[in-house]
């Protein structure tokens, strides 16, 4: 029997084991059954007449005031998709790494760069991402970075508590509950649109005049804290990924070229989001199991992206690897508009880090402490370098404000 303890600890030997024993299997403990194959992933997360994102026992339908785009289905999910979609386009996401990502990471890297040494996790990617990604949503990118960072790291504890601690539940209630910083912004955003995530979120595709209720935006922006910092997570795993290779991490400093195969590869290896939920909708066959109508399932993304029958030598990071799909976004109709953007900002925090701090590496007695499952995070990033009191003037970068 598996246990949510090892899954916790160190998932991949598990997935391991069940994808050539069991690829669909009861979790008893949270009363899921868990899918670890490709096919099987993937037949899950694109068979939309078997399987559902609706899950009415969700908490983040209490926590986030409303149903978040994650568990929409139908003409709402789309709706609401299309609402801010484009905003995530190529050349769209290629101005925004231009004009705010990379002023941003250059300040917050010429933060840290006096001190020699960081935990890079809390003290750069975090920061970068959240200030970068709340800014395009059109949120204040002081307060509401603080805000959306608070609410995707307790959202995070949300997902890997599996209700064993109900104290992480009432703590994220009160965080999420304590709304001014959207609620706010929305309110000013109805008159005075802009071009911002959650302007678009509110008018695009509406009659002048007939913005969507805050039932549509309100709960989709609550959730967006989590997507908020994953491109810093994912950035975190990078790093880590290319700590375990010297061989690569060298290449990677060569040719910083190479950072957007490496980021790639990183989702396959360990992707931040390790798992995503479904409902049966009626009896479904899945790995030789009869799974019925209303089952809950963890399709385990990350499993499927480790799996032997389809990836060579699956654990072992390579950004040479052919390129190839894999799941790190999912797939079908909940596959992550975002997607774009969030490996351009991960490649844009790694790309400044080697430039404006060339000598980052481990700090002695560093070890990786990944924690998590369902969302699964690299740990702190302890790094030092050889400091320097020089600080470079960068463009664009005296609007932002200073990082709480």
């Amino acid at each position: 029997m598996v246990t949510v303890a090892e899954l916790e600890s160190d998932p991949y030997p598990v997935y391991a084991r069940l994808r050539g024993r069991e690829p669909v299997t009861w979790i008893p403990e949270i009363r899921q059954w868990l899918v670890t194959g490709w096919h099987d992933v993937r037949t899950v997360l694109t068979d939309v007449q078997r399987f559902t994102t609706d899950q009415p026992g969700s908490p983040l339908l209490d926590l986030c005031g409303g149903t978040p785009l994650l568990l929409r289905e139908g003409e709402s999910h789309q709706d609401v998709r299309e609402a801010f979609r484009h905003d995530f386009d190529a050349h769209r996401v290629n101005d925004f790494v231009d004009t705010v990502a990379r002023p941003v990471a250059s300040r917050i890297a010429d933060e840290v760069v006096t001190s020699g040494r960081a935990d890079l996790a809390a003290d750069y990617f975090e920061p970068v991402a959240a200030i970068a990604m709340t800014t395009l949503l059109g949120l204040d990118p002081g307060a509401g970075a603080d805000t959306l960072r608070q609410w995707g790291n307790l959202l995070t504890q949300v997902a890997n508590n599996f209700g064993r601690d109900p104290a992480v539940d009432r703590s994220a209630a009160g965080s999420l509950a304590d709304d001014a910083a959207v609620t706010e912004v929305v309110r000013r955003l109805r008159t005075e649109p802009d071009r911002s995530v959650i302007s678009h979120l509110l008018h695009a595709h509406r009659p002048r005049g007939d913005a969507r209720p805050d039932a549509d935006v309100v709960p989709v922006v609550k959730h967006l804290a989590l997507s908020v910092i994953e491109p810093g997570w994912l950035a975190g795993w990078t790093l880590v990924a290319l700590w375990s290779a010297p061989d690569q991490l060298a290449t990677v400093r060569a040719d910083r070229g190479l950072l957007g195969a490496a980021v790639y590869e990183a989702l396959r290896w360990s992707a931040p989001v390790g798992v995503l939920g479904r409902r049966t909708t009626r009896t479904a066959t899945l790995g030789g199991r009869e799974l019925p109508a209303g089952s809950m399932i963890a399709a385990a993304i990350a499993s499927a992206n480790r799996d032997e029958t389809v990836f060579t030598e699956p654990d072992r990071f390579d950004l040479h690897r052919d390129v190839r799909t894999h799941l790190g976004f999912g797939a079908g109709p909940h596959h992550c508009p975002a997607h774009p953007l969030v490996t351009a900002l991960a490649r844009t925090a790694l790309d400044v880090l080697f430039e404006r701090i060339p000598g980052v590496r481990p700090a002695p007695g560093w070890q990786p402490e990944p924690h998590g499952w369902k969302l699964r995070l690299p740990g702190p990033l302890a790094a030092v370098w050889d400091a320097t009191p020089s600080r470079h003037s960068w463009p664009g970068v005296s609007a932002l404000p200073a990082r709480k």
